[in-house]
């Protein structure tokens, strides 16, 4: 199928040459909704362009949970009843409010309030297909995380998306090894998803610092994604790898600098301000012995220095094939056109 180009999301617009930046609140709410609006106002000032979080409720996804999944989830449902201040919340910010659902409730609840996108994330499409389904039959814009799926499970998911019409989707490269080591990130999957779907494409991050979001930048990643935290000091199983606002305000700026060194532009002629310093060091020809006036000029007669003005060395050969001296002119002095005279 043919994918989207762009995609646009309420007033921005993913793959216009501006990288969108996702902060990942997933369960650094702590079950606190104001600490869930301090976080959203920590990441809109930090630079997001997008607040995420995860619509899971604990009673929707298994069957006879365990003790451990219970104490688990204890920790990260996400309440229902959130999403809609959430969203309103993040409206009032600027940002865009969106939820990776977990179960069919949390699709039908996050159409009721209007969100402008989705994300898949890699549990659901590996094992899911039903929910890939569901969220692509909406018609919107749809983020697909890679990090626990096979080629063939991505294949899967992008067909359900073709069943539902729906293009709009981008998919980003995730490693879910926490945190991930440089060495396992393999930021050229990107490409392989690009070239097989022909759509945009990004990366879902989960390495320490700032520097392979960058990199993904410069290897055409429309989407950033990385989690984000008041503190990582929280007790919650995504503050880990969680950036706190500072750095994600770090990674931000980092990335508009990034997109404003990749911007093309044509070269033929030097800057203004490179061919200022040019200029004053620019190699002048110095006589090295004496000249009569109407004496010729010989190899052997110049030195090169800078100075501002002057004859230009690359002026020599010309001034050795045409022009003699028009006045007597003392050994160490910077030539000036006004002391040739032109010859046969």
């Amino acid at each position: 199928m043919n994918a989207a180009n762009t995609l646009q999301i309420g007033r921005r617009t993913i793959g216009a040459g501006r990288t969108f930046l996702i902060a990942d609140v997933g369960s650094n709410h702590k079950q606190d909704l104001q600490l869930a609006f301090d976080s959203i106002d920590a990441a809109a000032e930090a630079g997001a362009d997008a607040v995420k979080f995860q619509s899971l409720q604990m009673k929707d996804l298994y069957y006879d949970p365990s003790p451990e999944v219970r104490a688990l989830y204890a920790q990260i449902d996400l309440q229902e009843e959130w999403h809609a201040a959430l969203k309103a919340h993040c409206d009032k910010r600027g940002v865009e409010f969106f939820s990776s659902p977990t179960y069919f409730g949390a699709v039908d609840l996050m159409e009721s309030i209007g969100v402008s996108l989705y994300k898949l994330a890699s549990a659901q499409i590996g094992t899911f297909p039903q929910i890939v389904s569901r969220v692509a039959r909406t018609g919107k814009p749809v983020i697909l995380s890679t990090g626990l799926v096979s080629f063939g499970e991505l294949e899967a998911a992008i067909r359900l998306f073709a069943e539902a019409g729906n293009s709009k989707f981008v998919v980003l490269h995730c490693n879910s090894i926490y945190p991930t080591p440089y060495e396992r990130v393999n930021l050229p999957q990107m490409s392989v998803y690009r070239d097989m779907f022909g759509c945009l494409v990004g990366y879902s991050d989960h390495t320490d610092d700032i520097y392979v979001a960058l990199a993904a930048v410069t290897r055409g990643a429309s989407v950033i994604e990385k989690h984000f935290t008041l503190s990582r000091t929280f007790d919650t199983p995504d503050a880990v790898t969680a950036m706190e606002p500072a750095e994600f305000a770090r990674m931000t700026q980092g990335i508009r600098a990034v997109e404003q060194a990749m911007k093309p532009q044509l070269r033929i002629e030097i800057e203004p301000e490179e061919n200022a310093f040019k200029e004053s060091i620019r190699y002048r020809l110095v006589l090295a012995r004496s000249k009569k006036a109407g004496e010729p000029f010989t190899a052997g007669d110049f030195q090169y220095l800078r100075h501002p003005s002057g004859v230009d060395c690359h002026d020599e050969l010309l001034v050795l094939a045409r022009f003699a001296a028009a006045q007597d002119i003392e050994a160490g002095r910077l030539l000036e056109w006004s002391m040739l005279s032109g010859r046969a």
